[in-house]
C-alpha cells in the first residue's frame, strides 16, 4: 500500500467532488445510500479520505468513525471537525484489512468507498471484505465502490491516449489490475473489475445484494462538457443520470459503480 499512500500525500483530495463531473458521484452515492442508513447509526467508513461521507453523516447524527491510511487525509479531517460543532466523528489512521481495534458486530454501516479499488491482489481484497463484514452487525449495510474495467479505455482514449497501448489495455481489462510502478501504469495500484465480476465476488459471503448502480456514469470521462453545463442543464442531466444508473447498459460504462449489501 506504499504506493497508495505516497499518491493520496500528494493530491489534494478535497478538490475531488467541487467539480460537477465528479459531485455528482457523491449526490448519486448518498442518494442510494440514504434510504438504507437507519437513524443515529454507527458507521465506519473505510478509506475516508479527507471525509466528505463522514462529515456528511456525522452532521446527520450519525456516530461515525473514520480511518484512512493516509496520515495527510485524517489530519484534513480533524480539521474540518473541529470546524462544526458537537459532532460525533472520530478519526483513525489505519489500514481497512485489518480492524482488529474494533470488536465484532460493532457498527451498522460500513462504508468502503475508496479501498477495494486500490487492493491488487485477490487474497487481500478477501481479507477486507471479511473485516468489513465481521465488524458489521446482523443486518447492517455494507457498501462498496469499485472501478469498472469497461470505463477505462474511453476515459483514457478523452484524456490520456498515451495509455492506449495493448500493456495497459490487457493488464486493466484482462488481469484487473495495475501497479503504480508499472510502465503501463496511469494511476496508482488500482484495481478494475466489471459489475458481474463483483457481483460473483460478493456471493462467496453471507451477504444479500440490495442495490447496485454507475454511481457516475460516463460524468468522469466527459468531465470538462459536464463541468461547462450551466445550473440548469446540470440539474437536468443528474435527472437523467438518476433515472438510469441502474440500466444495466449505464452501470457497464461507467467509471464508478456502487454495490449496496445487507449482512445476512
Amino acid at each position: 500500500m506504499d504506493e497508495v499512500i505516497k499518491f493520496y500525500e500528494n493530491v489534494d483530495e478535497e478538490l475531488r467532488f467541487q467539480r460537477n463531473s465528479r459531485r455528482i458521484e457523491f449526490l448519486t452515492t448518498l442518494r442510494a445510500l440514504n434510504p438504507w442508513v437507519e437513524k443515529s447509526s454507527t458507521i465506519l467508513e473505510l478509506g475516508a479520505g479527507s471525509g466528505a461521507y463522514s462529515i456528511y453523516y456525522a452532521r446527520n447524527g450519525h456516530e461515525v468513525t473514520a480511518l484512512d491510511i493516509t496520515p495527510s487525509n485524517i489530519d484534513k479531517i480533524n480539521k474540518k471537525i473541529s470546524e462544526h460543532n458537537a459532532i460525533n466523528l472520530n478519526t483513525m489512521i489505519g489500514n481497512a484489512t485489518n480492524l482488529s481495534k474494533f470488536h465484532a458486530d460493532s457498527f451498522n454501516t460500513v462504508l468502503c468507498l475508496g479501498p477495494y479499488y486500490h487492493i491488487i491482489d485477490d487474497e487481500t481484497r478477501h481479507q477486507l471484505l471479511e473485516e468489513s463484514l465481521r465488524v458489521l452487525c446482523t443486518g447492517g449495510i455494507l457498501a462498496i465502490a469499485y472501478i469498472n474495467k469497461y470505463s477505462v479505455v474511453p476515459m483514457l482514449v478523452k484524456k490520456l491516449p498515451a495509455f492506449i497501448q495493448e500493456g495497459t489495455i490487457n493488464k486493466v481489462v484482462e488481469l484487473g489490475y495495475l501497479k503504480g510502478e508499472d510502465p503501463e501504469s496511469f494511476w496508482t495500484d488500482s484495481h478494475y473489475t466489471s459489475p458481474a465480476e463483483i457481483e460473483n465476488f460478493l456471493q462467496q459471503y453471507n451477504v444479500t445484494i440490495i442495490d447496485h448502480l454507475g454511481s457516475d456514469g460516463v460524468s468522469h470521462t466527459i468531465s470538462d462538457e459536464v463541468d461547462e453545463l450551466s445550473e440548469e442543464q446540470f440539474e437536468t442531466y443528474q435527472n437523467y443520470h438518476y433515472k438510469t444508473c441502474r440500466e444495466p447498459s449505464i452501470l457497464g460504462i461507467s467509471t464508478h459503480g456502487l454495490i449496496i449489501c445487507k449482512k445476512n
